[in-house]
């Protein structure tokens, strides 16, 4: 049902400067949390635990009825009454064309992220499997890790201040289902769940050209894509790409 858990080795680069962070962990959902160090407290651990627990069982429960749901590659239609994480998966699937799954990723960071602003916290970063939902007051720089040594933590995305949804999807890096062949392929928008099934559409990509066709279809509501294949960068959108030097 969900992706299974795997070395996070990028967590090492992750020191957002002036945040404090914090893992959460339930089942095979393992979320690595930044908020600012002026607004932590150690309690909060147990009200994200609390709010996590509750998602999974809730698209758990739905699925043991609905199990076509969990493993459709193509929109689900769904029933008049589902719960709210089952309704914004299926909706980001169907506006994008893939399977509902495709979006459990960001509909994880998206209720998470709604907890963290009910308990009062003014910036957020969560990544969860490589995807993030990042809201945040000023500019920050986003790494991306394809296979390719030559090329891993070497090259990023700088993002304005506000709330962005980064998903990434790979047919060489991780255990999710890729039916493409990219290396990489990224996708930033507005909505993290949106992102993070555009981020599989667009990494189903079996070729240059079907990939460039994908990313210009996905910024009718992304803002940017970025994806690697065959040696090749395709990129789409208004992306601020920057070089970087790993310290």
């Amino acid at each position: 049902m969900f992706t299974i858990p795997e070395k996070r080795f990028y967590r090492a680069f992750q020191r957002p400067k002036g945040f404090k962070t914090f893992n959460v962990v339930a089942g095979e959902s393992d979320l690595w949390i930044a908020v600012p160090e002026t607004e932590y407290r150690e309690e909060i651990k147990k009200e994200i635990l609390s709010t996590l627990v509750s998602i999974r069982e809730q698209i758990k429960a739905f699925g043991e009825k609905n199990p076509e749901f969990l493993k459709s590659l193509t929109p689900f239609n769904l029933p008049a009454f589902i719960p709210e994480v089952v309704r914004v998966m299926g909706e980001a699937s169907k506006r994008v064309g893939v399977g509902p799954m495709a979006g459990v990723a960001g509909a994880v960071n998206l209720f998470i992220g709604r907890k963290l602003k009910e308990l009062g916290f003014s910036q957020f970063i969560i990544e969860n499997g490589g995807d993030l939902y990042i809201n945040v007051e000023r500019s920050v720089v986003v790494s991306f890790f394809p296979k390719n040594p030559k090329l891993s933590g070497k090259l990023g995305v700088e993002l304005p201040p506000g709330e962005w949804g980064v998903s990434t999807s790979s047919s060489k890096i991780g255990h999710s289902l890729s039916l493409g062949r990219t290396d990489l392929a990224t996708v930033i928008g507005k909505d993290p769940v949106v992102s993070d099934c555009s981020a599989t559409y667009l990494g189903n990509s079996r070729s240059v050209e079907e990939a460039r066709e994908r990313v210009e279809r996905l910024m009718e509501f992304n803002r940017g894509a970025l994806a690697l294949i065959d040696g090749k960068f395709v990129v789409a959108g208004d992306l601020k790409l920057v070089r970087l030097t790993q310290k």
